[in-house]
C-alpha cells in the first residue's frame, strides 16, 4: 500500500516544507535569533524535505524486508546523504565548525516526527484494509 506516490509526492513535500519553515520561523522569533543565511537555509529546508519524502516513499518498495531495519536504514541513508552533501559543500564554502551537529539535529527532529506520522497512518490504513477484508 502506497501512501506517498507520484501523484501526491509534491503535495507531501510542500506541506512538510511549509510546516518545517513555519516551525523554524516561530522558533527563531521566540528565541530572538536573526538568520543571516535566511535564503540558503530556506532552500536547504526544501532540499531536505524533498529528500526525506523520497526516502519515506521508498518504504513501499522495501516492504518485503523487516520493518525495524528498514526504518533504521532509511534514517541512516538520509543522514548519510546529508552529511555527504555537507562534506561536498565544505569543499566550496566555509562551514560552521558545528555544521554536522547542527544539521544532524535540524534533520533528525522533523524526520522522526514525519516518519512517525507516516508509519502511524500507514499502519492505520493497513488495519482499516484488514477490517474491510474481514467483513468480506
Amino acid at each position: 500500500m502506497k501512501i506517498i506516490d507520484r501523484h501526491n509526492f509534491f503535495t507531501v513535500v510542500c506541506v512538510s516544507f511549509t510546516l518545517i519553515v513555519c516551525g523554524k520561523l516561530i522558533y527563531e522569533k521566540m528565541v530572538g535569533f536573526t538568520d543571516i543565511f535566511y535564503t540558503e537555509n530556506i532552500f536547504t529546508c526544501l532540499g531536505v524535505c524533498v529528500l526525506a519524502t523520497f526516502v519515506l516513499a521508498m518504504h513501499y518498495y522495501l516492504q518485503r524486508f523487516p520493518f525495524i531495519p528498514v526504518v533504521i536504514g532509511q534514517y541512516i541513508f538520509l543522514i548519510g546523504v546529508i552529511f555527504g552533501l555537507i562534506w561536498i559543500a565544505g569543499n566550496f564554502t566555509d562551514m560552521a565548525p558545528t555544521a554536522y551537529k547542527d544539521m544532524f539535529i535540524s534533520v533528525t527532529i522533523p524526520y522522526v516526527i514525519g516518519a512517525a506520522l507516516y508509519y502511524i497512518s500507514y499502519f492505520l490504513q493497513i488495519r482499516k484494509a484488514n477490517e474491510i477484508f474481514s467483513k468480506l
